[in-house]
């Protein structure tokens, strides 16, 4: 059986995070196991960003079939489907192939020969309106309206994103599958190496885009509070914000009584997030809405404490490992914030807990799942 996997978020950006974490491991993943006869597909219009050198990096070792579209920009097929009113996917991707899986919504074409899987990650700028842009809101409406078009076999990363997917899809519950994902082991796990130049003292961490639904101002407004009691510890905020992200993340920072105390690195590469997280008092993730939450796993295979919200998947990931608080809520996050930070003991005892949770994930686990989807797909 030959599956064509769409490999766009995987590639589509030098420094891949999000869904094209899930996208690259989980094509690895595939790859590795060599359970069907795979090939990938991207659309890189004129090779202006260079999809096709990630590609080489990150699959050739595999030896896997790829087929570029250089004459499609990706951001105008997911905008327009006029693109496929008299031209199917194979044609601009010249695959024929028995299953076709996309990583993200948005992305599916309305003009396909063969089965088609898609990862639905989540729901959520229809359960939590306002925690993407507007621009982005409206991407994610032209997926739902090809999603019901073309009633996709889908796979939600968690139960929560399922329940999402079919409170607000017009789609049949049994075409909709959980299949949980996972960190990468082989990356992810404690190293103590130095990391003094980026912060010199204790700190908290946080690592994720930096976006509106991560609930960073509400670390930051918690930080505020509790900077005075403890004058040695600084806050970590690690990543980018997305493209089209608002400056009032920027304005909390530089508003803030201790900014000095308060680092923002930029985009880390896997080792430095790795030592980060070895090495914080505590990974803060209070966020307000995820599919899934692979930081939260991340954190924990590392030996971190972990602090996160009460809602949608964060406790599926989480299990009994994590502290969790009402997202909303900065006096229970600060109250929290300071028992991690004042107890040594709570400390170790997550950490052991961490360990054991993040063990219960992996990439293999989770391609073997998606293969029996395939299977499944394919006998209907």
């Amino acid at each position: 059986m030959k599956v064509i996997l769409e490999a766009q978020h995987a590639v589509g950006h030098p420094q891949v995070r999000g869904v094209g974490q899930y996208a690259l491991n989980m094509i690895q993943a595939l790859l590795r196991n060599k359970a069907f006869d795979y090939e990938l597909t991207f659309f890189d219009f004129d090779r202006e960003v260079g999809n096709h050198l990630r590609a080489a990096t990150y699959f050739s070792e595999y030896g896997v079939p790829v087929h570029e579209c250089n004459e499609l920009d990706y951001r105008i097929a997911s905008r327009e489907s006029s693109v496929f009113a008299s031209r199917s996917y194979n044609d601009y991707t010249n695959t024929d192939g028995d299953i076709y899986h996309f990583m993200c919504p948005v992305s599916i074409p309305t003009n396909l020969t063969g089965k088609m899987i898609l990862t639905a990650h989540d729901v959520s700028w229809r359960s939590y309106p306002g925690v993407i842009s507007p621009n982005a809101t409206m991407l994610h409406d032209i997926a739902i309206e090809r999603i019901e078009r073309v009633q996709p076999f889908i796979i939600a990363d968690s139960k929560s994103a399922k329940s999402e997917v079919l409170q607000f899809l017009n789609v049949p519950t049994e075409r909709v599958e959980v299949v949980y994902i996972a960190y990468d082991e082989e990356e992810m796990y404690p190293d103590k190496a130095d990391v003094s130049d980026l912060v010199s003292s204790e700190y908290l961490l946080f690592v994720g885009t930096l976006e509106r639904k991560k609930n960073i101002i509400r670390i930051i407004d918690t930080f505020n509070h509790i900077a005075e009691k403890y004058k040695d510890l600084k806050l970590v905020l690690g990543g980018k914000p997305t493209w089209d992200n608002p400056d009032e993340i920027y304005e909390c920072v530089n508003n803030s009584p201790y900014t000095e105390r308060i680092v923002m690195p930029g985009y880390i590469d896997t080792i430095t997030k790795r030592r980060l997280m070895s090495n914080a008092l505590c990974f803060v993730f209070p966020s307000i809405c995820e599919g899934f939450g692979i930081p939260v796993l991340e954190a924990m295979a590392c030996g971190c404490p972990v602090i996160t919200a009460d809602n949608t998947s964060l406790p599926e990931v989480g299990g009994d490992a994590a502290i969790y608080v009402n997202a909303y809520d900065t006096e229970q996050l600060t109250y929290e914030m300071e028992r991690v930070v004042d107890s040594e003991s709570l400390r170790r005892e997550m950490i052991s807990k961490g360990f054991l949770q993040a063990k219960k994930f992996s990439w293999d686990k989770t391609a073997e799942q998606v293969e029996n989807i395939y299977r499944q797909v394919a006998a209907e």
